[in-house]
């Protein structure tokens, strides 16, 4: 589980997350985020991920939320980039992109994964 370092600054609000970022400082971070964003003050808010070691799957989901929501993120360090990558990759391939069978069959020709791989040359 990570510790939790928060620098509440009259211009920024961050959030130093150390170690795995799993379990319940996930939900800790993510009720301080919130609590950021209410606030009245106009300041930038970042996770810094730069001592991060891992995450689990709430962890990464609120990682994106924060992300997704105009929250920076830093990382300074190379494995923390590779968590950067990860966290702000918008290919995802959830559920909700997998096409249903029905679905396939009204798509145009151009759009199916067959005619796809036919046109790469595959």
């Amino acid at each position: 589980m990570a510790t939790l370092k928060f620098h509440d600054k009259a211009n920024e609000f961050r959030i130093e997350i150390i170690g795995k970022f799993s379990g319940p400082c996930v939900q800790e971070a993510a009720d301080a985020w919130q609590g950021a964003l209410r606030g009245s003050l106009q300041r930038k808010i970042t996770a810094d991920i730069s001592r991060m070691s891992g995450y689990d799957q709430r962890g990464r989901a609120t990682l994106r939320d924060m992300h997704l929501h105009g929250t920076a993120i830093a990382g300074g360090t190379p494995l923390a980039l590779v968590f950067l990558n990860e966290i702000t990759d918008m290919r995802n391939p959830g559920p909700a992109l997998v096409l249903q069978s029905e679905t396939r069959r009204k798509l145009p020709q151009q759009w199916t994964p067959t005619a796809m791989s036919a046109a790469a040359g595959k």
